[in-house]
């Protein structure tokens, strides 16, 4: 990549809202974008709960055996592969950045790889191909309020064709959305959207992917976040359907822990989940 082009993608980085980084505070006010498909009657902006930021310790995965079904162990595939790219310091998390390689340079790193990260781990898990690109994943903006943003061609011709994926868009807040009625299934995508003038941060999106659903029904990614030492990889309880106001996606709604998180999902996700597992 020449000089020229990596001037110009970093501009693109400054004009787009940044997914994945935490952005300095400052107050701003924006339009809420127009949606064509809802799970939910009405949104919802903010939690009123109050967590504390959640990290789980991974567990020992299962010993595969004869009696898994397809599914499970296709499961399996998706929740090891996800193991790989766990690191638990920044200088760790930068390599596993630099050893995905959807950038250049200085440009990959452990903030802005959130999209990168979930195509890595849906190929090391099989449920992408090995030749889809971790590059069409970075600096994706598929927000239908911004002119800018071709993030929703790039998913249907570059990841999940729509004849064979939904498309589920959904306003309400992560930390008030009802998981236990609708829950997420290993592989499903979500881009997290966040919605500004809640806050004095104006946060960021997000992206992940769903890397294991335990017996309890509580769902965790191995993702990229900062727990307020810098951008570590781990895996992350999302929610537990039977413990409110615990996981990932309560803390990243909540205003109290914004300095060591930042905001996201706020403004609801885009899920994205297969037709036929």
């Amino acid at each position: 990549m020449n000089r020229l082009n990596l001037s110009l993608m970093f501009l693109l980085l400054i004009v787009l809202l940044p997914a994945c980084s935490m952005l300095n505070p400052v107050p701003t006010q924006t339009a809420t974008p127009t949606v064509t498909k809802t799970l939910t009657p009405s949104p919802t902006a903010t939690n009123t709960l109050i967590p504390t930021a959640t990290q789980t310790a991974t567990p020992l995965p299962p010993t595969p055996t004869a009696t898994m079904t397809a599914k499970e162990k296709a499961e399996q595939q998706l929740w090891l592969g996800s193991l790989e790219f766990e690191a638990f310091t920044p200088e760790d998390a930068d390599q596993v950045a630099r050893r995905i390689s959807y950038a250049s340079g200085p440009h990959e790193s452990a903030d802005n790889m959130c999209g990168p990260l979930t195509v890595a781990i849906m190929k090391a898990g099989g449920y992408l191909p090995e030749d889809a690109s971790e590059h069409e994943m970075w600096l994706l903006c598929p927000r239908e309020d911004n002119p800018e943003c071709y993030g929703l061609e790039i998913l249907n011709r570059e990841f999940f064709p729509r004849e064979d994926y939904d498309y589920i868009r959904v306003e309400e807040s992560l930390g008030t959305y009802d998981w236990k009625k609708n829950p997420l299934q290993p592989g499903d995508w979500l881009y997290l959207f966040v919605r500004k003038g809640i806050s004095n941060y104006t946060g960021f999106d997000h992206m992940i992917v769903v890397t294991r659903v335990d017996e309890d029904g509580a769902a965790y990614s191995v993702t990229n976040i900062n727990y307020g030492d810098g951008f570590v990889i781990t895996e992350a309880l999302l929610y537990d359907p039977d413990k409110p106001g615990k996981g990932l996606f309560y803390d990243l709604t909540n205003d109290s822990l914004r300095k060591e998180l930042g905001m996201t999902g706020t403004d609801g996700f885009l899920l994205i989940r297969v037709k036929n597992p």
